[in-house]
């Protein structure tokens, strides 16, 4: 499902004009968004959490130039579903 299918779905089962329900679809990722930048995780029961991952700095092998490379560390963000969710798909 992409983001137009999304949205359409969201103003069949709401009925707000299709404008309006980008705009709220717009408005939670951008919230979501700026909260993760910020550090914060964001939560929704039985749905899920948003959070963002710190992955260490580390060294690792290069096949193709066969040389020890140095990789930074960085910031993922990271979606874990709740067991709510998981129970509801199976």
């Amino acid at each position: 499902m992409n983001k137009n299918e999304f949205i359409n779905e969201i103003y069949e089962q709401v009925g707000l004009s299709k404008k309006d329900c980008k705009l709220c679809l717009e408005a939670m990722l951008n919230v979501i968004k700026s909260a993760l930048q910020n550090g914060e995780s964001v939560s929704f029961s039985n749905f899920g959490k948003f959070k963002v991952n710190d992955i260490k700095a580390k060294s690792m092998y290069n096949f193709k130039t066969k040389n020890l490379e140095f990789v930074e560390s960085k910031k993922t963000p990271v979606f874990k579903a709740s067991d709510n969710l998981k129970q509801s798909i199976k």
